[in-house]
Order: structure tokens, then C-alpha cells, then sequence
């Protein structure tokens, strides 16, 4: 969208699973792989690819990822598993978001269109709300919807992070509930109603897409808004 941005995907492994909470945009690979080599994990052992949701900075790298590793297994929500898909519209692309790309150089708003066009990849799993996936010593899934239908946060029992994507952000170093912008009055109330969920769950660390690590005693940050 014209400015520089820095987000936010997680690494989790173990053993047997390295798995990488959303994936950039296309053109990500070459800094995910250098990130990884940082911690010692190996680019061929990512197996799995859990999505938070459909937004581009989200699924757009994924596809590069899988030219390079096409065993990976891509899990998302399966209310979002549709427009991951490419069977369905994007959100985005039906909301005042179009109004934004619009209003960029033309040049500029053709190469974001042909990223949206060209993103769709198959989703290999359909993740539903509470479930417990086993990898990396316990994985919660929390469906929190408003961003978008299918939008999910991840709850690590080990290290008792919660990984957020875009339900909750950090503006100024504090937490802060979602960005409220592109969602109309029923996605809006979804999306700070998806919030209570939080408060049932000992949280030491949130990550954020768009913010990184916010550490400062969380749960009593979350019960204030």
C-alpha cells in the first residue's frame, strides 16, 4: 500500500514439526529462510503453515514456500478456507480497502491486484474453535471473528503465548484491541466480543502481526478493554 511495513510471523518446533504462523507476502521467502537459520531450524523441515486468516500479508508468501517445499501442510479455519482457496472473494477486495488500492499509482495498484489474483493456495486441514493440535507441546485453537469470519489466535500451553494475528495490536508500545477500519457495526462488535475468549487462558506473551512481543503483564491488559 506505498509504506514500509514490519509484521509479525512465529515459529514454533519441535522434534518432529516446524510450524510457521502465516507466511508475508510473496517475495517474503528469502527473509523467513534467514530468520530461521538465526534460530538454527532447518528451511526443509517446515511442515506445516497455520494461517490466522486470509488477509494478504498473510497467505501471500505461501505460495513461494511451496515451490520450494511442496510437502508443507497449509491449516486455516474453515470459515477463512474458502477465500484461501480462491472459491471466494477476499474480504478486503469488498470493502472500502478498494478505495485505497484504487487511489494509488497505477503501476503500484496493478502489482497488489495481480498479488490478491495469484494467492489462493489449497488448504490441506480445516481448523474449528478449541481445538488442540499436538505439535510443538500443545497448540489451542481460539476462533476470534470480526477481522474476518474464519480469524483465529493460537494458544502455545508451553510458553503460554498467545499469537494473535490481527485481533489485537501494539500502538505505542501498548495492546490494544483490533483495528476497527474496514469492518462494518456486526464485524466490529464481533471482533471486541472475540476478545473475552482471552480471559480464560494464563497468558505470559502476546504476539502481534503488526507490533511483535507485548509481555507487560497481558492478561490484566486484555480484562481492561
Amino acid at each position: 500500500m506505498g509504506m514500509e511495513r514490519i509484521i509479525y510471523p512465529t515459529l514454533l518446533w519441535d522434534d518432529d514439526n516446524v510450524v510457521l504462523v502465516d507466511a508475508g507476502i510473496p517475495g517474503n521467502l528469502q527473509k523467513i529462510k534467514k530468520e530461521m537459520e538465526v534460530v538454527d531450524v532447518s528451511f526443509e523441515r517446515l511442515n506445516k503453515i497455520i494461517v490466522t486468516h486470509q488477509d494478504i500479508d498473510h497467505i501471500g508468501g505461501i505460495k513461494d514456500i511451496l515451490v520450494e517445499n511442496p510437502e508443507v501442510k497449509v491449516l486455516a479455519h474453515e470459515d477463512d478456507k474458502p477465500y484461501i482457496q480462491g472459491e471466494e472473494k477476499m474480504i478486503r477486495l469488498n470493502s472500502n480497502f478498494m478505495d485505497r488500492i484504487n487511489a494509488l499509482p497505477e503501476e503500484e495498484r496493478l502489482k497488489i491486484l495481480d498479488m490478491f489474483e495469484n494467492a489462493s493456495v489449497m488448504v490441506n486441514v480445516s481448523l474449528t474453535d478449541g481445538e488442540e493440535l499436538p505439535y510443538c507441546g500443545g497448540i489451542t485453537i481460539i476462533h476470534t471473528p470480526g477481522h474476518t469470519p474464519g480469524h483465529i489466535c493460537l494458544y502455545h500451553k508451553m510458553s503460554k503465548t498467545l499469537i494473535v494475528g490481527d485481533a489485537m495490536n501494539i500502538v505505542k508500545g501498548q495492546l490494544v484491541g483490533p483495528n476497527l477500519q474496514n469492518m462494518n457495526d456486526e464485524e466490529a462488535r464481533d471482533a471486541i466480543n472475540s476478545l473475552k475468549k482471552f480471559t480464560e487462558y494464563d497468558i505470559e506473551n502476546v504476539i502481534t502481526y503488526h507490533g511483535g512481543l507485548f509481555n507487560d503483564n497481558p492478561n490484566e491488559r486484555i480484562k481492561e478493554f
